[in-house]
């Protein structure tokens, strides 16, 4: 593939959308969209269990699907100097009031790269414990959300039935028992 040219069709605050003309290896025109974040920092994303084996989740109301999503909690990294074990650190407690001695880096990935540039990370965050603190950041609505890790897989399922579910809850789950983190 033959990139062309790429011009951006909407700026907004926080993400741009933008089109990229090229050419393919069989010679044929095309033009493709998606959205581009003004900044570069990728988001955290955190498997955080509990010393009782319970998953750590939130339910939270997500403007662009206008409805509640299922999801793990993540955030950005985008405090200057800030590691990306420190991001997650910050949002585990920010968004549910958990926090762990250990934030361990499971994988690096690309969401959607189909339609979006965004890159982040999977953190895994063993023997959570709840020491208080506020739940968001005054505009996010999230409820936390404890799940046993052995029902974890059927409690998604039946989820999904009734909200949005974010694949990140199972995207995460292979790898941590692959590595023998679960």
């Amino acid at each position: 593939m033959k990139i062309i040219k790429t011009k951006t069709v909407f700026k907004g605050n926080y993400l741009d959308v933008k089109e990229t003309s090229f050419v393919s290896q069989d010679g044929e025109k095309g033009t493709w969209e998606y959205v581009d974040r003004h900044y570069l920092f990728p988001f955290v994303v955190i498997f955080a269990l509990t010393k009782d084996k319970e998953v750590i989740l939130e339910k939270s109301y997500r403007a662009p699907v206008q409805d509640w999503v299922l999801e793990l909690p993540a955030g950005i990294n985008d405090v200057p100097g800030e590691t990306g074990q420190q991001a997650a650190a910050r949002e585990l407690f920010e968004e549910t009031g958990y926090r762990s001695e250990k934030m361990i880096s499971i994988v690096q990935y690309t969401i959607n790269p189909s339609t979006s540039t965004e890159t982040g990370s999977f953190y895994f965050a063993p023997d959570a414990v709840f020491v208080g603190g506020n739940v968001g950041d005054g505009i996010e609505e999230i409820e936390v959300v404890k799940v046993p890790l052995a029902e974890l897989v059927d409690f998604v399922e039946k989820q999904s039935k009734k909200m949005r579910v974010s694949d990140r809850i199972l995207a995460a789950f292979p790898i941590l028992k692959q590595k023998g983190l679960i």
